[in-house]
Parts: structure tokens; C-alpha cells; sequence
């Protein structure tokens, strides 16, 4: 059995990309506190993810740095070559459920932080027609099979 469930921040916005058959792609990590050690300081564990399609629309939508969400999913080892001729290796979480856990206030809070920081606005627009239960719970029971070597994807270490 091979399955993964955490609860966590996101560490920054998830990054939106588009493969070339167009499917979408949401890369992020997300930071889970384990308590503290033995001398009293705060442990945090840090995990990278990818999530497809309708799960990567509603984090691009509605998970800005530092939502807290539960993710349920899968570990995959991935490996390229790397400029300098060796191999790389790396371990991510395929995410297939998806809880946002921050309250739409805290959200939207987050999302007007960050619209103040990039532009120096205080108003940011809220989304129109989108219910709140629409965004809580996703499932991505159709998830598609994916081959690696076609993303060409460059990695950043």
C-alpha cells in the first residue's frame, strides 16, 4: 500500500504549468509541523507535490501562500539526468484528494497580503458564483496516467 496523508501549509503559491496535450499541472510544497524535540524546538517536515487537472485549478484559485490544506495522495519517485551528467533523484507526494482547511476569510486574507506585497494594492477581487462547498473537497479519481519523460521538465537542482 502506498499512501500519503498530511496536514499542512502551503510554503508559496503553487506553481501552474500546462503540458503540451494541455493538461494542467500544480507543483507546491507544503511545510507540517511534527511537534518539538527533545530541546524544545519546532520540528517542521517540508514535501513536495503535484496535483493534476481540477485539483491544480483549485489550488491556483484558492490557495495562496500559507493555506493550510490536507492532502491525500501517493509517493513517486522520479529521476533525469542531470546538466553535469549525473543522475538526480526525487521523491514527491501525487496528490489525488485535497481539503482546504483555512476558512475562506483566512484565504482571502493571505491573497490581500500577497496582492499588497506584488502591487501595493489593499483590494483583492473575490471570486463570483463559486460556492463554498465547491471548493473544499476535490477527488481526482480520474487522474491520468502520466509519463515523466514527456513533461521535459527542467529541474532546479
Amino acid at each position: 500500500m502506498n499512501k500519503v496523508f498530511l496536514i499542512g501549509r502551503l510554503t508559496k503559491d503553487p506553481e501552474i504549468r500546462v503540458t503540451t496535450t494541455g493538461k494542467k499541472v500544480a507543483s507546491f510544497s507544503i511545510a507540517v509541523n511534527e511537534g518539538k524535540d527533545a530541546d524544545g524546538q519546532e520540528v517542521t517536515q517540508f514535501f513536495n507535490c503535484t496535483a493534476w487537472e481540477k485539483l491544480g485549478e483549485v489550488l491556483e484559485n484558492y490557495t495562496p501562500k500559507g493555506t493550510k490544506v490536507a492532502i491525500i495522495g501517493s509517493l513517486k519517485n522520479r529521476s533525469w539526468d542531470k546538466p553535469d551528467g549525473t543522475k538526480g533523484y526525487a521523491t514527491e507526494i501525487l496528490v489525488r484528494e485535497l481539503e482546504i482547511l483555512s476558512s475562506k476569510s483566512e484565504t482571502d486574507n493571505l491573497k490581500n497580503l500577497k496582492s499588497q506585497k506584488s502591487e501595493g494594492e489593499t483590494n483583492q477581487k473575490s471570486v463570483q458564483g463559486v460556492e463554498e462547498s465547491e471548493i473544499g473537497v476535490v477527488r481526482g479519481d480520474e487522474l491520468p496516467e502520466i509519463d515523466v519523460d514527456q513533461l521535459n521538465v527542467q529541474m532546479p537542482f
